[in-house]
C-alpha cells in the first residue's frame, strides 16, 4: 500500500493486481477480505442492494441501485485498483485530476464539435461484458472472472449506485472505446469521453467518422441520444460552454445561483435554508472550477491532466 502523502503512480494494464489473477485466496487478499467474506458477498450479491428514486437536477427521477456497506467497500476497493491503470488520453472520468471542465476545455479551439450521450449506460452494460473484460482483457481464470463479475453487477448489469460502475463501464467496452479512439486519431479528430458523454471535434468532422462512431456504439449493444452538432459556434459540453480560448458556465447555472440566493434570503424555514445553502455552495464550487480553468486557458497552461480547484 502507498504511504500517506506519496504520489500515486499509475501502471500499465498488465501490471494490475487483477491481471492473470488465478486463485480465490489471492483475490480475497487483494480486496482486503477473508475467503469466507468473499464467498458470502459473491453468493448473495443481488440481496445486498436497496433501490430508490432520487430527483434529477434536470427534472424527473433517477433510479438508484445502492449496494449495502460491506459490498460497497469491496466495490470501492476494486474501483481504486482499476483507476490505477494508466488511463487513455481520451478518458476524463473517473480519472484523477481530470474533470468535466477540462473535458470540455480540450475542445475550446476546435471549429466543429459533435456531442452525443450513451443512453442508460450502466443499466445497459451487461454482466457478460464485465466478465469479458476480466476474463479476456485481464486474463483472469474463469472462476475468478465470474467472482469479480458477481461482485460488480446487480441483476445482470452494472448498478447505478456503485462506486465501481464509472470505471468498469469504460473497461467493459474497452475494445469499443479503443477502436473509436484509433479511428478518430487516424482522421485527426479529438475524442474525449466523460462517463456517458462522447465528444468529437476538429477542423472538420467527416460524416463517415460520425456514422462509424454511432455504429460502434450500436455494435456494443448500447444506444445513443442527445446528439448536438456545432460549427463555428459556442458549444455546450458536459455542462460547460466552450468557445475559442474560453470556457464559461451556462446561463442557467448563473440563474439558478441567483434564484437560490433570493430564496435563501426570503425563507425562515431552517431545513429549507440548509438545503439552499448546500445548493449555493455546490454551484459556487462549480463556477470556481470553471473560472480556474478559464484563467489557465488564457495563460496557455491548461494540461490534459490538470483539474485544480
Amino acid at each position: 500500500m502507498p504511504t500517506q502523502g506519496k504520489k500515486r503512480q499509475n501502471y500499465p494494464l498488465d501490471q494490475s493486481p487483477f491481471y492473470r489473477l488465478g486463485t480465490r485466496r489471492k483475490l480475497a487478499q487483494i480486496l482486503g477480505i477473508s475467503n469466507g467474506e468473499l464467498r458470502k458477498l459473491s453468493e448473495n450479491h443481488d440481496k445486498l442492494y436497496t433501490e430508490f428514486d432520487t430527483p434529477k437536477k434536470s427534472g424527473g427521477t433517477r433510479h438508484v441501485e445502492n449496494p449495502r456497506k460491506p459490498l460497497k467497500l469491496v466495490q470501492a476497493r476494486m474501483a481504486r485498483l482499476l483507476t490505477r491503470i494508466k488511463p487513455p488520453d481520451y478518458l476524463y472520468c473517473p480519472v484523477k485530476r481530470r474533470c468535466y471542465v477540462t473535458n470540455a476545455a480540450q475542445h475550446c479551439n476546435q471549429r466543429v464539435i459533435h456531442c452525443l450521450d450513451v443512453k442508460k449506460y450502466y443499466p445497459n452494460t451487461p454482466a457478460r461484458r464485465v466478465y469479458w473484460f476480466f476474463h479476456t482483457v485481464m486474463q483472469c481464470a474463469e472462476d475468478i472472472a465470474g467472482l469479480l463479475t458477481s461482485l460488480a453487477t446487480y441483476r445482470e448489469h452494472l448498478p447505478t449506485g456503485s462506486p465501481l460502475s464509472p470505471i468498469l463501464a469504460h473497461f467493459a467496452f474497452y475494445d469499443i472505446w479503443e477502436e473509436m479512439a484509433r479511428r478518430c486519431e487516424e482522421q485527426g479528430v479529438l475524442l474525449t469521453v466523460y462517463v456517458d458523454d462522447v465528444t468529437l471535434s476538429g477542423v472538420s468532422l467527416p460524416g463517415e467518422l460520425i456514422w462509424g462512431v454511432r455504429q460502434l456504439i450500436h455494435r456494443a449493444g448500447l444506444r445513443y441520444h442527445k446528439e448536438k452538432h456545432y460549427v463555428d459556434h459556442p458549444a455546450e459540453i458536459t455542462g460547460v460552454i466552450v468557445s475559442p480560448g474560453k470556457v464559461m458556465p451556462p446561463h442557467r447555472q448563473l440563474k439558478k445561483l441567483h434564484e437560490s440566493r433570493v430564496a435563501l434570503k426570503a425563507t425562515k424555514d431552517k431545513e429549507a435554508a440548509a438545503k439552499l445553502e448546500t445548493r449555493i455552495a455546490g454551484i459556487v464550487g462549480q463556477l470556481r472550477q470553471i473560472e480556474n480553468v478559464r484563467k489557465r486557458l488564457s495563460e496557455s497552461r491548461l494540461s490534459v491532466l490538470d483539474c485544480k480547484t
